[in-house]
């Protein structure tokens, strides 16, 4: 075997062990068309406009990838939505799918479930026949269009802060009330992260224990700016936890405090 032959294969041998490049975050929109099946340039604008960076596509041709593409918005192909619900969203696909139901504040809570357990591609579904259901007819926002659009700046201002989260270390949350709640800690390398999210139409109380070390000082909360301060204790930060139905909490706190 000569040198470069030898190299090529050494080359071959690292690529085949190297981690996969890790999935870009990005939320779409589920988009029909109008009439269904007919991508529409000025929808496709508004869509991009509104801060969403793809688009779910569910019929043949390629037009919309023209459309799309010069809207600067990403193309995914689907048959039909898969519904997320607060069990799949523990283990979420790899596309979740929030369609809208007769009360969209639930979707900011399954979209940050889902990104806590691995998620990193999002598709608001306006359960419509075209269009994307974002606009009224007197082209005011819908009430859930307002859910995605948050989630999608979110994801945008914080790009690469979601490519970095990571799994982390476990809680104790009591009392136990999943699926309803889930309470989540990842880790960023430099950051400690805690989602909680509820998914009930409820109000929930429970104690969430951290593991030994964590700080407990102040934690920022990233989607509203607010602030926590957690409890010391010998056993690890405890976190009186009352959360808002169907709602969520994404809180931060670097690692080491300065």
């Amino acid at each position: 075997m000569t040198r470069a032959t030898l190299g090529v294969a050494l080359w071959i041998v690292a690529q085949a062990g190297a981690a996969p490049p890790p999935v870009q975050p990005l939320v779409s929109v589920w988009y029909r068309g109008t009439p269904a099946g007919t991508p529409v340039a000025g929808e496709l604008a508004v869509i991009r406009a509104l801060g969403f960076g793809g688009i779910v596509w569910p019929g043949p041709g390629t037009f919309v990838d023209t459309l799309a593409g010069a809207a600067g918005l990403k193309v995914t192909r689907a048959a039909a939505p898969q519904p997320a619900t607060p069990q799949s969203a523990l283990r979420p696909p790899a596309r979740v799918d929030l369609v809208v139901d007769a009360n969209p504040t639930i979707l900011t809570a399954l979209a940050w479930r889902a990104v806590a357990h691995g998620a990193r591609l999002l598709a608001f579904d306006g359960h419509v026949d075209r269009g994307s259901g974002l606009e009224n007819p007197d082209r005011s926002l819908t009430p859930w269009a307002h859910v995605a659009i948050d989630v999608a700046r979110q994801f945008s201002i914080n790009e690469r802060f979601i490519v970095a989260l990571a799994p982390g270390p476990g809680v104790i949350t009591t009392p136990d009330l999943s699926p309803a709640l889930d309470v989540s800690m990842l880790d960023t390398g430099r950051s400690w992260v805690v989602i909680a999210t509820n998914t009930s139409g409820d109000p929930v109380t429970a104690t969430v224990r951290l593991p030994d070390g964590t700080p407990y000082a102040i934690w920022l909360n990233l989607l509203d700016g607010s602030t926590l301060a957690m409890n010391g204790a010998a056993a690890g930060p405890r976190w009186d936890l009352k959360l808002d139905a169907r709602s969520a909490r994404v809180y931060m706190i670097e690692k080491i405090m300065k």
